[in-house]
């Protein structure tokens, strides 16, 4: 029986080529895996960084409220924040500012606040120092 589709002078693939190409389809498997691997832990630690912005944020606008510099400087606290699902660390040390830093402003006024926030489960945490300035009433 005589084929009579085929193009004369073709033949089907070589056993080499097979193997070649499915190398070559591993590697790009291997690759893509790889990528989507790195690219679903990285979008899991911008969430936590998200969530802990905005936690230090609220704290942030929370020591805002206090009118007292005093409180502000002697602020030495730890604490757990629910704002999402997972809960954050969260820690606050006040201080008085630096000597050179309160350059238009009276420096009895002035508080530097570091607040870190840390969630439980993971070792990064995002640290923010500012300086507050306590409004008297």
């Amino acid at each position: 029986m005589r084929e009579t589709n085929r193009i004369p002078g073709t033949r089907g693939l070589t056993l080499m080529e097979v193997l070649i190409a499915l190398v070559i389809l591993a590697i790009v498997t291997t690759v893509f895996m790889r990528t989507s691997n790195m690219s679903i832990r990285n979008t899991g630690r911008s969430m936590d960084w998200q969530l802990e912005t905005i936690v230090v944020e609220k704290t942030i606008e929370n020591l805002r409220r206090c009118t007292s510099p005093g409180h502000l400087r002697g602020l030495d606290s730890i604490g757990e924040d629910r704002t999402g699902n997972v809960p954050v660390s969260v820690r606050v040390h006040g201080s008085a500012p630096p000597a050179g830093t309160c350059t238009g402003f009276p420096c009895d006024s002035l508080a530097q606040v570091t607040v870190v926030a840390q969630r439980t489960s993971y070792p990064d945490s995002l640290s923010v120092t500012t300086f507050l300035f306590a409004k008297r009433p």
